[in-house]
């Protein structure tokens, strides 16, 4: 597995088709309004194949924030959920972020929330606006 920066168009095409998979398998009220300008998209390949992806957004100067972390089914199981956040989280260090937060719905998409706790992540307040309802709110601190 490999995952990386997507920097070259090339590499932010394989993104932008993630993200558009990763919202048709989302069910409607939990879809969201899209991606926001200035994020740094990471990909996973498994034998050259996108099989993931994940974006890191900055809140403020000390915040950054978990996106669209998404692995395509048939590469569940793999570990690249996990490699995907370790390389954004490796990222957030080099900013100097302090925390982390991230926004999932805990009883519906269990299984990135039980990732997420494994990670160190913890609930709290609402830390941005989420366009979707009942939000679970979710930060790591650095």
């Amino acid at each position: 597995m490999r995952v990386f920066l997507a920097e070259s168009v090339e590499q932010l095409a394989r993104f932008h088709d993630l993200v558009a998979e990763y919202e048709a398998s989302l069910p409607l009220d939990l879809r969201h309004d899209g991606l926001e300008p200035g994020m740094t998209a990471f990909v996973a390949e498994i034998d050259g194949e996108p099989c993931g992806c994940v974006a890191l957004a900055e809140s403020d100067a000390s915040t950054g924030e978990v996106k669209r972390l998404f692995v395509k089914p048939e590469f569940r199981g793999y570990g690249a959920a996990r490699a995907l956040l370790a390389a954004l989280l490796e990222r957030s260090r080099e900013r100097g972020y302090a925390r982390i937060v991230l926004d999932t719905h805990r009883e519906r998409l269990a299984a990135a929330y039980t990732l997420y706790r494994s990670l160190g992540f913890a609930e709290c307040e609402p830390c941005g606006g989420a366009s979707y309802a009942c939000p679970t709110f979710m930060e790591l601190r650095l």
